[in-house]
């Protein structure tokens, strides 16, 4: 890096060109963030949602990703924490929802904190569309990735979960061990093992700076847009949920507390160095 700070973070420049952005930058995602095929099921009942060919995309026109959220007082000067207010019924889903988020930072760390509490049961699935670039000046497929996942989810045409688990051996998906991105472009759920380590690492060998993500999550969407360079790690339960038992439960009742947190760690290493 020869010293000189390099912004990591592929944004905007206006803050109103955040509300149109086809590619949610820097945004949160909710209620329900990823894919859902209509209808669902809540509770042995059925509610349409809002769709386009049966699939609803990140809450569709109710989506968090395009609303202005509110800012609260900040009392510590490396917290700031934003709130937003969901109405019932928005995109066809159930209860209205009282959401925050905190962006904390200690040391060379962003601790993201999500919590909401719903006046419904009903599906909640949040998470951050941060793009990130180690190296602004580079493609990246110049960086290397580790995903530390045995499996990922199996996709129908519209991306959406089909509820099978495949095993990345022998895939294009197999980043176990850490290697260049090159041409791989990704938009899909990886599986986490459940070590307690860092699910994701990022490397950018030519400033030497190391991105890596932990969570509290099963699973991590890894993608990769098609029109800029950048990576997005969208710690999150499983996509299509409610439509598919045997995947981890997104349903939270009525008053209690959803919560979900997630951090991003980064330092710098050489080239010789794991």
């Amino acid at each position: 890096m020869n010293g000189n700070p390099v912004n990591v973070i592929m944004g905007l420049d206006q803050p109103e060109d955040y509300l149109s952005d086809k590619w949610a930058r820097g945004a949160v995602m909710g209620r329900f963030a990823g894919r859902l095929q209509n209808p669902i099921q809540i509770e042995e009942k059925t509610f349409e949602i809002e769709h386009v060919n049966n699939m609803l995309l990140h809450s569709g026109s109710s989506g968090w990703h395009q609303k202005k959220w509110n800012a609260l007082t900040q009392t510590d000067p490396l917290e700031i924490v934003f709130e937003i207010k969901c109405e019932e019924g928005n995109s066809g889903f159930p209860g209205k929802v009282n959401a925050r988020v905190s962006y904390r930072l200690e040391e060379s760390s962003l601790h993201i904190h999500y919590h909401a509490v719903p006046t419904a049961a009903t599906p909640i699935n949040m998470t951050n569309h941060a793009y990130f670039n180690l190296n602004p000046e580079n493609t990246i497929g110049s960086h290397k990735l580790e995903i530390d996942a045995d499996q990922y989810l199996e996709l129908n045409e519209q991306l959406v979960p089909t509820g099978n688990k495949l095993k990345v051996n022998n895939t294009p998906f197999d980043f176990r061990a850490e290697k260049f991105l090159n041409q791989t472009r990704l938009d899909d759920y990886f599986v986490i093992n459940q070590n307690k380590i860092a699910i994701a690492s990022l490397y950018a060998p030519e400033t030497g700076i190391t991105m890596k993500t932990f969570t509290d999550q099963p699973g991590v969407v890894v993608f990769t847009p098609p029109h800029f360079e950048a990576i997005c790690f969208e710690t999150q339960k499983f996509s299509n949920t409610p439509n598919i038992s045997s995947f981890p439960s997104t349903l939270i009742k009525a008053h209690q507390h959803y919560n979900h947190q997630t951090r991003f760690e980064f330092s710098v290493r050489n080239e010789s160095q794991k």
